[in-house]
């Protein structure tokens, strides 16, 4: 993936800031929305590369062990909107019952990626029935994931995932594309997921690597100075050839703030760091979570 400070033609606006205390948030209300994703490793990966955060000793997968960990963190997160990347197919029903009832649930296998694919899920008392569901299969191969949602506020919410190359900007502009396609122009967007790419700049502020339209800006929240990174230390070495650097986000269109809730910043915290369970973190991957203002 490119390094932090590298700049494309697609890289537009300068994210807005947050403070790197710890957050103290009030409970969330009609007119506001949390949302978190979070790269939960697939078992099948995590064994194929022998990842240490997804295998034990032995070299078999330990996801028996890791996924209480991380349903734990997402529980104490309590997000709106839940998105998944690197969700092993023949975990989804399992992983959905975690999730508990509270949650309805879409998922999007990837067409050649044999055992993966994404997955967003959204609360029930936080959205109403109405739904719609939409995924495109780049280049038939990857899956972009998309569910146009109505909060009970009456705000109309359009939530994207995906899981990208890193580095490819034909990639990132179809995501972008999709993310557009047959919007309703009042509807908050929301595009999350593991991008594989640091879209920082050399001073340490981040950009969207959307361009900006008719639509609005995009904006996203910089991370903490104790959180500068996706994934663990061992990730940032010289001799690893990608996904250095803060490479998952939750970009926003339409809304009318972002803030780092203290569920988010919690599961933030408990995510980047090694669990018992395991003595590492529980994914190669930290979550990533914040609020929306809707109205």
């Amino acid at each position: 993936s490119s390094s932090r400070g590298t700049q494309r033609g697609l890289l537009s606006f300068m994210s807005e800031a947050t403070s790197a205390e710890v957050p103290t948030s009030p409970p969330g209300d009609d007119a506001e929305i949390s949302i978190g994703t979070y790269n939960v490793l697939c078992p099948s990966y995590a064994v194929k590369w022998g990842e240490r955060e997804g295998s034990g000793p032995d070299g078999a997968s330990n996801w028996h062990i890791r996924w209480p960990v991380m349903l734990s963190i997402i529980h104490r997160a309590q997000w709106d909107v839940l998105c998944l990347q690197e969700v092993e197919q023949e975990d989804v029903a399992n992983m959905c019952r975690g999730l508990g009832e509270e949650y309805r649930t879409q998922y999007f296998k990837h067409a050649k990626r044999p055992p993966d694919g994404v997955l967003i899920a959204w609360r029930r008392s936080s959205f109403k029935e109405e739904a719609a569901m939409d995924e495109e299969q780049w280049k038939g191969s990857v899956a972009f994931a998309r569910m146009d949602l109505l909060h009970r506020s009456g705000r109309r919410v359009r939530v994207v995932t995906a899981h990208l190359r890193g580095g490819n900007t034909e990639q990132v502009a179809a995501l972008a594309a999709f993310a557009d396609r047959d919007i309703d122009p009042t509807a908050v967007t929301v595009v999350t997921g593991d991008f594989n790419e640091d879209f920082g700049l050399a001073s340490g502020s981040f950009v969207t690597p959307f361009p900006d339209g008719p639509l609005g800006p995009w904006i996203t929240l910089q991370r903490e100075p104790e959180l500068q990174v996706s994934r663990p230390p061992h990730k940032q070495e010289e001799d690893q050839g990608s996904g250095k650097g803060k490479i998952d986000f939750i970009f926003v269109r339409g809304g009318l703030g972002l803030r780092r809730d203290r569920g988010s910043w919690e599961a933030m915290l408990a995510s980047h760091a090694p669990c018992a369970a395991t003595g590492h973190w529980p994914s190669d991957h930290g979550c990533e979570g914040l609020s929306v203002r809707l109205a």
